[in-house]
């Protein structure tokens, strides 16, 4: 760490000028994001004066004053008061060079990933060779094959329009709850969960339910004092969202990114069940042992082999372990967008943007990731392409790793759980009984696998954020990011999830909004006997598609949460002060006695 006299190693006097080509140019193939090293170096932080130092804080002359609007004495003063002094903060991330890390845990994800495809050709190949004896065809039986045409013809129709218009709806309602209302949606998200509880209990009452009136009524109280004890935070994690969201903004094409994703883990899944008919539909020798009790075949007795319990696990662990990883991908690829929209924003907007923030025409044609033809004609920046790279080659084995320990706890989460029924469908086999050591020892590493995959979670979402930013191994990222909480007096702040509960709060208004539009849509394409069917499809793909959007969101909040404990004037030499103010100024109201703020 520099000492009290040098400036902190992640910062560089931006008094060199330099030619807008190479303010452009701060991306470098020798590191992630090279703003994220060494302080960021835009032209209007090169044009804008410096706050004088002193001899109690030698450092100040390195940061840039805040963007004031002429030379109103007041707006400066004003910026200067909201100005956080990090100059003898350690900052714990440095980008990295571009090398493959965890590279193992890589390999023996793509090999096992092979495994599971080259099992699901075989089962695919089964599959459409007996598909020929259960696929029903009514051309012979209907007297007018063109009106089966017709109706299938209409079903398709009809679903590619229900989830053409639940996409949209679900879009334009995201835009709308996650805007102007986003406090409100915070706020009510608190309030609702006392309030459901509370006319519950009083349901209850009515009906001489005293059990439930009970727990309602704790519920119902319990519900209001977390209110209480967090209503001043709602502020800060407005801020947040509202700049998570202004990020994004800039960067669309991570929404697009996001369908493209899930529409992945739709694919494995699909893969996945090939797999599972071919080992234990089309090749059960694999998996079971088979008694022979006379030459009939429907009397033998299978049960399921010691190699098959092993192969169980195996497929369990690769469904959950490959959907870890395409989920923490996603969430590493977000992360490296927005934090090079946090310390290097020129090289974060779309190339339309940045040749007009530049004024040259030919600074795209220079760039290293201006061949990307798509990007252009989407709008979306480079970045998404070089973050999506970093991401799935250079940090992939790290993100296998993490994916890896969450997958083996979920798997045995799923065997303590089935053993936990079996156990419970003995008992109730063998009579009443009283409760037994067996029990009690089922019940204890249920709650130990439960809560150890939860923290995994926890601990993963953050890691990950450290992965994306700076290039770090797995183990490395977490603990620096773990540091850099303890560091920051954040241990407890970032336990409250107000965001998570506003985003659970809209999921559930907009299934029910995308389901009354499957309710119209299925009335004019279906009929009446359509409505209340659709009604449910439509809720279903309005939750689906909120779980897609909303883990946009969610990966951006994180990604803010660290970037702003990492080096938070970033925000204010970069982008409108509005946003830093909004910030700075919730902060100081939630927590005032944390890091000095």
């Amino acid at each position: 760490m520099s000492s009290p006299t040098e400036p902190p190693s992640s910062f560089t006097s931006p008094l060199d000028e330099v030619s807008p080509v190479a303010t452009a140019n701060l991306v470098s193939d020798d590191g992630y994001n090279k703003g994220q090293s060494r302080g960021i170096e835009t032209i209007d932080a090169l044009q804008e004066p410096l706050l004088p130092a002193t001899d109690d804080n030698p450092n100040t002359s390195f940061l840039p004053f805040p963007p004031v609007a002429g030379n109103d004495t007041e707006s400066a003063s004003m910026h200067a008061a909201l100005l956080i002094d990090d100059s003898n903060w350690e900052h714990y991330g440095q980008a990295q060079s571009k090398a493959c890390r965890d590279w193992f845990w890589g390999v023996l994800f793509l090999l096992q990933l092979t495994v599971v495809f080259v099992l699901a050709v075989m089962g695919g190949i089964n599959l459409v060779k007996e598909g020929a004896k259960w696929m029903p065809y009514n051309d012979d039986d209907s007297p007018d094959g063109g009106d089966s045409i017709f109706i299938n013809g209409a079903v398709i129709f009809f679903f590619l329009t229900l989830v053409t218009v639940v996409v949209i709806i679900s879009a334009l309602l995201l835009k709308l709850l996650l805007g102007a209302l986003s406090q409100m949606m915070i706020q009510l998200s608190l309030t609702m969960s006392p309030l459901c509880f509370g006319i519950t209990f009083v349901l209850a009452l009515v009906t001489f339910n005293i059990p439930l009136a009970f727990f309602a009524l704790f519920m119902s109280a319990f519900g209001v004092f977390y209110a209480w004890g967090v209503w001043h935070r709602i502020p800060f994690a407005t801020a947040n969202l509202n700049i998570a969201m202004a990020a994004l903004d800039a960067n669309h094409g991570l929404w697009i990114l996001a369908y493209a994703m899930t529409f992945k883990a739709y694919l494995y899944t699909m893969i996945w069940c090939c797999t599972f008919l071919q080992v234990f539909v089309y090749s059960p020798s694999w998996v079971y042992d088979c008694t022979h009790y006379s030459d009939d075949p429907s009397s033998d007795t299978c049960r399921l082999s010691t190699r098959g319990h092993w192969i169980v696990v195996a497929c369990l662990l690769s469904l959950f372990w490959t959907s870890q990883v395409l989920k923490n991908l996603f969430h590493t690829t977000i992360a490296g967008v927005l934090g090079t929209w946090w310390f290097d924003p020129a090289d974060s907007h779309s190339r339309l943007a940045l040749d007009a923030a530049v004024g040259n025409e030919n600074v795209v044609e220079e760039r290293p990731s201006a061949g990307i033809a798509c990007c252009k004609c989407c709008g979306c920046s480079p970045i998404i392409y070089d973050s999506w790279v970093r991401s799935s080659w250079y940090s992939f084995g790290s993100i296998c790793l993490g994916s890896l320990l969450v997958g083996l706890l979920q798997v045995l989460q799923l065997l303590v759980r089935c053993g936990r029924q079996q156990q419970q469908d003995r008992r109730e086999q063998e009579g009443p009984r009283g409760l037994q050591a067996g029990d009690l020892f089922c019940c204890l590493l249920q709650c130990i696998v439960d809560n150890l995959e939860f923290l995994l979670r926890y601990f993963n979402q953050w890691a990950f954020v450290y992965v994306g930013l700076y290039g770090y191994d797995y183990i490395t990222a977490g603990t620096k990011v773990s540091n850099l909480f303890q560091d920051r007096g954040w241990s407890n702040i970032i336990n409250h999830q107000l965001i998570g509960r506003a985003l659970a709060m809209m999921s559930i208004l907009i299934g029910f909004v995308c389901g009354a539009v499957g309710t119209l849509v299925g009335f004019i394409f279906l009929g009446p006997l359509g409505a209340l069917p659709t009604f449910f499809i439509g809720m279903v793909l309005g939750g689906l598609s909120c779980n897609i959007l909303f883990g946009v969101v969610v990966s951006a909040v994180n990604t803010i949460v660290v970037c702003f404990a990492e080096s938070p004037n970033e925000l204010l030499r970069n982008h409108p002060p509005e946003l830093y103010r909004e910030l700075v100024e919730a902060w100081r109201k939630a927590y005032p006695q944390e890091c000095g703020f």
